[in-house]
C-alpha cells in the first residue's frame, strides 16, 4: 500500500519527568492483530494513548493512516476506537446497552448529538456481531463482567472504525468469556481491520496473532511469533518466565505480576 497504517519512528514520551517511552520504532503497513506485552510500567498503555494524539510525545513522529494525531487529532480518532483497561462510564448511573452502545456513534460527532434511526440499527449491528442482541434493553451495571467487556467492544466498533486499540480486554474474564472474545477478534481479522491488543500474557491470543511487540520503555523485540516466542529472546524481559511444553507446542507464561 502507498502508505502505511502505523509509523511509530524515535518516539519518545515524558510523563511527570520520567522517560516512559524511548527512541520506539515499528510500523504496521496491513492490516494486522498485533499483540503488544511487556512488563508492568512499559508504557504499553502510553503507546496506546500516543497513537490517539492524547499524549504528545518529547521527540519523534507518529503517523496513523497517514496523519499526524497530535496535528490532525479529532480526524485520527474519528477513525480509531479506543478499549481502556478502565472505562470512565458510571457504574452507579443506571445506564442501558443500548445507551452506552450508541456512545460510540455520537460521542465522535460535534454537537448538538443527535441519534438517528440509522445510528440505531448500526449500535444494534455491532451488538448482534459480539452476540448480545438480546441485551439492548438491559442496564449495563447488571451484566457479568465478560458481558460488559463485549459491550464495551460492540461501543467501539459501532462507528465502523479502521483501526480497533484494545488495553487488556482478557484481563479478568473466565474461560468462556475468553472463548467468545477470542471469536470475535478472529471475525475482526477476517474483516480486514487492523487490531493493537495490550496483553498481560500472550495466551489466549497469540494463535491470531499477525505480530508481536514486546516492549520494555524500548522496542525489545517486533515480529511473527517464530521469531519471537524464544527463550533467549524473552527471559531477559521476563525473569519470572516459565515454558510449558505440551503436545509439541511451548506455552510462554510470562509471570509479570500484574499491579
Amino acid at each position: 500500500m502507498s502508505e502505511n497504517i502505523i509509523l511509530v519512528k524515535d518516539l519518545t514520551v515524558n510523563l511527570d519527568g520520567r522517560i516512559v517511552l524511548e527512541e520506539v520504532n515499528f510500523r504496521v503497513d496491513d492490516p494486522s492483530l498485533i499483540i503488544v506485552v511487556g512488563p508492568n510500567g512499559a508504557g504499553k498503555t502510553t503507546l496506546l494513548k500516543t497513537l490517539l494524539g492524547l499524549i504528545k510525545p518529547l521527540k519523534g513522529e507518529v503517523r496513523v493512516l497517514g496523519l499526524d494525531p497530535f496535528s490532525k487529532g479529532n480526524m485520527v480518532r474519528g477513525m480509531i476506537s479506543y478499549v481502556p483497561q478502565k472505562d470512565k462510564i458510571a457504574y452507579e448511573v443506571p445506564l442501558k446497552v443500548g445507551e452506552v452502545v450508541l456512545m460510540g456513534i455520537v460521542l465522535k460527532r460535534k454537537p448538538p448529538r443527535y441519534i438517528s434511526k440509522e445510528d440505531v440499527e448500526r449500535a444494534k449491528k455491532a451488538l448482534a456481531h459480539l452476540g448480545l442482541e438480546n441485551k439492548w434493553g438491559s442496564f449495563f451495571n447488571e451484566l457479568s463482567g465478560g458481558q460488559q467487556r463485549r459491550v464495551l467492544i460492540a461501543r467501539a466498533l459501532a462507528s465502523n472504525p479502521a483501526i480497533l486499540l484494545l488495553d487488556e480486554v482478557f484481563s479478568g474474564l473466565d474461560f468462556e468469556s475468553q472463548e467468545k472474545l477470542l471469536n470475535i477478534l478472529k471475525d475482526l481479522k477476517g474483516e480486514k481491520k487492523t487490531i493493537i491488543l495490550v496483553e498481560h500474557e500472550l495466551e489466549p491470543v497469540i494463535e491470531i496473532a499477525d505480530k508481536i511487540l514486546v516492549l520494555n520503555r524500548r522496542v525489545c523485540a517486533y515480529g511473527d511469533s517464530s521469531s519471537i516466542l524464544s527463550e533467549d529472546m524473552l527471559r531477559p524481559i521476563y525473569p519470572q518466565l516459565k515454558v510449558i511444553e505440551r503436545d509439541g507446542r511451548c506455552t510462554f507464561i510470562l509471570g509479570d505480576k500484574h499491579a
